[in-house]
């Protein structure tokens, strides 16, 4: 499912996506934004089957979508067309979720 949210104003596409095991941000709206970077280091499985690593993290970024904020950890990588995914990390603070 996708949505609109806002990020410092900024306009983004979110994907909620249940087959994320991670929260993500694309790459180019973290430089965009001059979102604080924390370096780490991780690999990421992609959806496509390629394995990509990653060497920070941005915690705590806000986002507002649909009258709700939220704050989350995010993973920044190459997305493709959309800006945000919200992965299980989100869903599971909404409680029991239920995929089909």
């Amino acid at each position: 499912m996708k949505i609109k949210g806002t990020i410092r104003s900024k306009e983004v596409i979110i994907l909620v996506d249940s087959g994320a095991t991670h929260n993500f941000l694309y790459l180019d709206l973290v430089q965009q934004l001059a979102l604080p970077l924390t370096t780490t280091s991780y690999r990421v499985m992609m959806g496509t089957g390629i394995s990509v690593k990653g060497k920070s993290i941005c915690r705590g970024v806000c986002i507002s979508m649909q009258g709700l904020m939220v704050v989350e950890d995010f993973l920044p990588l190459e997305l493709g067309n959309t800006d945000v995914i919200l992965g299980m990390p989100w869903l599971g603070t909404l409680g029991d979720v239920k995929v089909n």
